[in-house]
């Protein structure tokens, strides 16, 4: 009789270890991520901090989202006064100190070309935000209450932390981004959106 008991109990085991498990991505970080990316204009203004071989600094960060169009404006860039880069679909413009304006349509390589390190730009606007960017694959993601703590993209570490409330929305207060010739710190001090 007892080993029967256990027989069966064994089998419902066997059975609920067989049952479909649970999605990964639990629906509060589903409907979080869905939220986030569906603010698509903001303003931040912040900090970054810079940490690269042979280099490192930070720079003041004024941050203007309009969609697929950006402004950021960093002041003090690593020694280099004040850069005021504006971007879209064609790329990316910023004004030198001769005051001629330049274009670069891949800001990712102007990156790469100006500082010896890449970092995907156009991924940047979701990563500040904690979401991954979803043309890219993703790896290694951890979730702790419908919020990314941690993911990968493109080679990239990305480390959202001290979440806050934004107009109704939770945001990183701070994001570290590593990668395999740089880490990057964003230290966000005030987030803002557009009326409705």
């Amino acid at each position: 009789m007892q080993r029967g008991l256990l027989a069966g109990i064994a089998v419902l085991m066997l059975l609920a270890g067989c049952a479909q498990q649970p999605s990964m991505e639990p629906a509060d970080w589903t409907a979080h991520r869905d939220a986030v990316a569906a603010r698509a204009s903001w303003d931040l203004q912040g900090k970054i901090g810079l940490r690269a071989p042979g280099r490192s600094g930070s720079a003041f960060l004024s941050w203007n989202q309009q969609s697929g169009n950006y402004r950021l404006v960093l002041s003090g860039a690593l020694g280099l006064g004040r850069l005021v880069l504006q971007g879209d679909a064609s790329g990316v413009s910023w004004q030198g100190k001769d005051g001629k304006t330049r274009h670069h349509p891949d800001p990712s390589v102007l990156i790469a070309e100006a500082w010896g390190w890449t970092v995907p730009i156009n991924a940047l606007r979701f990563w500040v935000r904690g979401i991954p960017d979803p043309s890219l694959p993703v790896e290694d993601q951890v979730l702790e209450h419908g919020l990314a703590t941690r993911f990968r993209q493109s080679g990239w570490t990305v480390t959202p932390q001290n979440y806050t409330d934004a107009s109704g929305i939770s945001l990183p207060g701070r994001v570290r981004l590593e990668g395999e010739s740089a880490a990057l710190t964003v230290s966000i001090s005030r987030w803002t959106f557009p009326p409705a």
